[in-house]
């Protein structure tokens, strides 16, 4: 039996009788939740009544320890001497961490007081940004946050979602008209604006070339992702990242909201647009040559044309590869760490390097998920195929495949 408390970046976890597989799995989750939220983590372990733990908790504790080996900043064992051989072990993998034992609880609860850590640093976030990030510097100057949440389904949801409660200071996104240019039919459902309306966009909301920019959503970073490519590969504007956990993790832990909004002071973005972006006539003059590797990001039972219920036409471009973006998200909705990231997406590109890889969606919004996750991954160099699978289908003469 385990019980688990948790306080900003403190755990106190309390374990009776044997350890189980099941107890480790819950101390695991509530770590790694901790972790996205609050970053490095203080651990006090109470195994005073611990009477052993099975192998395979052994396994899993190898494994745990050895992937976060850096993640921990002091545990505190309160136990006998019976787990001093345990707390060695420990204490060789934590290579960060200091890690002590106490007979007593109140001793190491002290312990754990006595130190503090200093606030993060917001030195060009460039990919994400944890709650506890953003949290102590989201009255920083040079920080504008943007609240993108959106949904496909409910154009006003985004706008009545601002209104009712957002994060202090953040500015509104529109999916549908900051985030996206006028629609014709044929030109998919979310093709790029005009450059010049968009740097004039951003001036309005005070962003300037030196602002650390911060977009989250409620959808695991689906429409926030949109706003830090349009930034960071776009336009060139590093200082760009998406908040990890987004909108229900914030509020979940409890970090302040409001519905007062903000009025920026003006400034001025300059920049032009990079080639991060391909066209339909680009993608077209090169299937098949080998040259040019298409991934959709859409869900399989779309991506092999069944389901279909936003677009006229069901199926995917030929020869594309399917990466789902909600694969690119754990259990409790973060993105996944970078190895795995790096692992899933070299499958995907199967030995082409990234800068062959072209992202689409069905609109060019989740495709951008992808992209940030390749980022993430350290495989930068993909590109956007911004008019994806609703510009595509467009055109009857051109292919489908199912």
């Amino acid at each position: 039996m385990i019980t688990i408390e948790t306080t900003g970046r403190f755990i106190t976890v309390g374990v009776f009788g044997e350890f189980a597989l099941a107890d480790f799995q819950r101390f695991e989750r509530e770590v790694l939740e901790t972790l996205r939220v609050a970053g490095r983590v203080d651990l006090l372990l109470d195994l005073r009544d611990m009477q052993g733990y099975t192998l395979d908790v052994a396994w899993e504790d190898l494994r745990f320890v050895r992937a976060h080996a850096h993640d921990f900043r002091r545990v505190a064992v309160v136990s006998s001497q019976r787990w001093h051989g345990w707390l060695a072990w420990v204490n060789r993998l934590l290579v960060d961490a200091q890690v002590q034992l106490f007979e007593r609880e109140d001793g190491a609860r002290h312990w754990l007081a006595a130190e503090t850590e200093p606030a993060p640093r917001f030195t060009n976030w460039s990919t994400l940004v944890s709650i506890a990030d953003l949290a102590a510097h989201l009255h920083d100057p040079g920080v504008v946050v943007f609240d993108c949440r959106h949904d496909l389904m409910k154009p006003g949801y985004g706008a009545d979602a601002y209104r009712a409660a957002h994060l202090p200071g953040a500015r509104f996104a529109s999916v549908d008209r900051d985030l996206a240019g006028p629609v014709t039919g044929r030109n998919g459902r979310h093709p790029l604006p005009d450059p010049r309306v968009f740097v004039d966009w951003l001036g309005r909301m005070g962003v300037s070339n030196d602002t650390q920019v911060v977009a989250y959503d409620q959808a695991g970073g689906l429409y926030a992702a949109r706003l830090w490519w349009m930034l960071k590969h776009w336009f060139g504007h590093h200082r760009a990242a998406v908040l990890d956990g987004g909108w229900e993790l914030w509020v979940r832990t409890g970090h302040l909201v409001t519905d007062a909004v903000p009025a920026p002071i003006a400034t001025s973005f300059q920049g032009t647009p990079g080639d991060a972006s391909v066209t339909v006539d680009e993608v077209l003059a090169h299937l098949g040559d080998g040259s040019m590797h298409i991934v959709d990001a859409r869900a399989a039972d779309r991506f092999r044309g069944e389901n279909e219920t936003i677009d006229p036409v069901g199926g995917h471009i030929p020869g594309a590869a399917n990466r789902f973006f909600r694969d690119n998200l754990d259990a409790l909705g973060f993105f996944r760490p970078r190895q795995e990231l790096h692992t899933a997406f070299e499958a995907v590109a199967a030995g082409r390097p990234a800068h062959v890889l072209v992202h689409q969606c069905g609109s060019g919004i989740s495709a951008c998920h992808n992209l940030l996750a390749m980022d993430i991954a350290g495989l930068s160099g993909s590109r956007l195929y911004a008019g994806s699978w609703s510009e595509w289908c467009a055109d009857p003469a051109r292919p489908v495949e199912r």
